[in-house]
């Protein structure tokens, strides 16, 4: 059962019918009277509150039998009584004239459903299980009501009364946009919330001199975390909600985008697996470019950290050249991310004291050189980023070059997300432990004196289903 979340504008479908006289009857008039709607009362039987409410806001009750002949001219109608039989006779009524119909404690006779509100003035949040945890909404709603202190009602009607000015001052989209980001979340919206108006506006008229009334582009290279959705900092939420245009890799949780970008951002797919490149890393500095030259705000979005094995060098090159401002807003890095879900401190004290972030690339395999730098490094960490198909070649290599057998490892495959999921071993057991396994992308493997900790650390469980958490790079799509 899905609902569709609508704000919608009770004046102008006339007065809603309410059938019932009780408590649930006076909560849903009382709520309904609380965003200005006006209500008709209906119930054989009116309690005294349910009347001392109508009279309170002038509303039209009447103290009579129920009968089909009050859905006339009707367009919106709440069935409140304690008859489940009526409430159900009342919905099938209301179908049959495409009226909209609440059933209280009945989501499966709902046309639509009231959640719980937040309100601030004009501006109001809502909150709906869909009829299955009304309690689930209301502590949501409590701790939101915590969050947004009361004060913010003036500073909504403080927005809506210097919006027009606001427009003049600003034609273009973008400053304009940035201009109200400035308010929101800087000392204008402080001083407008305690009361200081005239302060605010001073601070105002500061800011609308010193912004210009031109699009200015920048470059922001961020990452989101290994894959879990809420391991993201603030500051790159921030950013994401500003960009003109977000070119994202395949490692994205998609929630990320949908909760915080822009609807009207361009975004594009520009992710890579190994045999599927939706675009090459020649044509991605060619899309920066060629926004950036349009001065639009460019976030790109990086899983893990933007730091380590994503080409973070090459493409703040782009805006250097270009002369456009540019950020690295860092990500909680692969070998952070999954370790800590693993258990796995990537130190400890005394025993491991450093840690590598390492890879595999085809030209690394038979380059000795790479290999006996790593023969005097059994106490340290190592982390292998996108080498899975040569995880077997890698542990022989580490014995070869004087590394025990017994050295632990553990891959950790799409870690932090729902299909998380550990393979423990060591280097001398792992292609007979896992010969036949087939790892789903991302993979990342420790090997080192820490990764025994995985077992008795391990405090993250293997979810039953199984299942790839990111998407397949079938085609280039926008998010809608």
């Amino acid at each position: 059962m899905a609902f569709t979340p609508l704000f919608l504008n009770a004046e102008k479908h006339g007065p809603i019918l309410v059938v019932g006289g009780g408590e649930i009857a006076a909560a849903k008039t009382e709520a309904l009277a609380s965003v200005g709607a006006k209500v008709q009362i209906i119930a054989e039987n009116l309690s005294q509150g349910i009347i001392t409410l109508c009279e309170q806001h002038s509303f039209d009750y009447h103290q009579t039998p129920y009968n089909h002949d009050f859905l006339e001219g009707k367009k919106i109608v709440v069935a409140a009584t304690d008859n489940d039989d009526l409430n159900t006779e009342i919905a099938t009524e209301c179908n049959k004239r495409s009226i909209w119909v609440n059933v209280v404690d009945n989501p499966d006779l709902c046309d639509f459903i009231f959640p719980a509100l937040v309100r601030r003035g004009p501006l109001q949040i809502a909150i709906s299980s869909s009829g299955i945890a009304p309690v689930l909404a209301r502590i949501i709603k409590q701790r939101i009501e915590m969050a947004v202190p009361e004060s913010f009602e003036n500073l909504v009607k403080y927005l809506r009364q210097r919006k027009a000015a606001l427009r003049i001052v600003h034609k273009k989209l973008q400053p304009r946009r940035l201009l109200g980001e400035d308010i929101l979340n800087g000392p204008i919206a402080e001083e407008v919330l305690e009361g200081n108006i005239q302060r605010a506006d001073e601070l105002l008229d500061e800011t609308i001199k010193n912004l210009p009334d031109t699009k200015q582009g920048a470059l922001y290279l961020i990452g989101t975390g290994p894959g879990h959705p809420e391991l993201i900092t603030l500051k790159a939420i921030r950013l994401i909600s500003q960009a003109d245009v977000i070119l994202y890799d395949r490692l994205i949780p998609q929630s990320i985008i949908s909760q915080y970008a822009r609807k009207d951002a361009v975004k594009m797919a520009v992710g890579k697996t190994r045999n599927h490149h939706l675009k090459e890393q020649q044509d991605i500095d060619g899309l920066i470019e060629e926004h950036l030259g349009k001065n639009n705000i460019v976030v790109r979005l990086k899983g893990g950290d933007p730091g380590i094995f994503a080409h973070g060098a090459e493409e703040i090159d782009i805006a250097r050249k270009m002369n456009c401002p540019y950020q690295i807003i860092p990500g909680v890095s692969a070998a952070n991310g999954c370790a800590a879900y693993a258990g796995i401190p990537l130190t400890e004290r005394g025993k491991t004291l450093s840690v590598r972030f390492l890879t595999l690339y085809t030209k690394t395999l038979h380059d000795e050189d790479f290999w006996q730098s790593l023969k005097h490094a059994k106490k340290e960490t190592f982390v292998f980023y996108m080498s899975t198909l040569h995880y077997g070649f890698l542990c022989e290599k580490l014995q070869e070059i004087g590394f025990s057998g017994e050295t632990p490892l553990v891959v950790i495959e799409q870690g932090t997300t729902p299909y998380h999921k550990e393979y423990i071993s060591t280097i001398g057991t792992f292609e007979q432990d896992h010969d036949s396994s087939t790892f789903a992308s991302p993979c990342t493997m420790i090997i080192g004196d820490v990764a025994r900790l995985a077992k008795q650390n391990q405090w993250k469980e293997e979810q039953p289903s199984s299942g790839e958490y990111f998407p397949y790079l079938d085609s280039e799509k926008k998010y809608a």
